[in-house]
């Protein structure tokens, strides 16, 4: 069971840091009552000593359904090679040949309180794959 007690902001970048100073592990599903409560929008979460990534499995677009992976780092910094990184993220959660976009959204939209990188996975057939 997860316990209540709430880390401090200090407290947890201590923690990321501590952790990300060991080599990388794999990305794992986190079983909902095992971590803190979660946003009613997410669907399931991976996480390893890097990354955590919460996904909407099910997130209503004007062509559909898609799924929105939100992915930060544990310590909320930004990625570095970020594209590189994210891409890896994508093979390891969605498979190699699933295509994702990341959103930028439009400038009076934009909520920038933390080092968040969205990713969208379209069904196949909605995003154009020809140029």
């Amino acid at each position: 069971m997860w316990d209540s007690h709430q880390p401090s902001i200090k407290e947890r970048i201590k923690l990321a840091e501590k952790m990300k100073r060991k080599p990388e592990t794999p990305l794992k599903l986190v079983k909902p009552e095992n971590g803190p409560p979660r946003p009613s929008w997410m669907t399931r979460v991976y996480k390893n000593n890097r990354y955590i990534v919460m996904i909407d499995d099910y997130r209503k677009t004007t062509h559909g359904y898609a799924t929105c992976a939100m992915i930060q780092t544990i310590d909320d910094k930004p990625i570095q090679n970020h594209w590189s990184e994210i891409q890896r993220i994508k093979n390891a959660i969605f498979g190699k040949e699933a295509m994702g976009i990341e959103y930028y959204p439009a400038q009076s939209k934009l909520t920038n309180d933390h080092n968040i990188y969205w990713l969208w996975i379209f069904p196949e057939g909605v995003i154009p794959t020809k140029v």
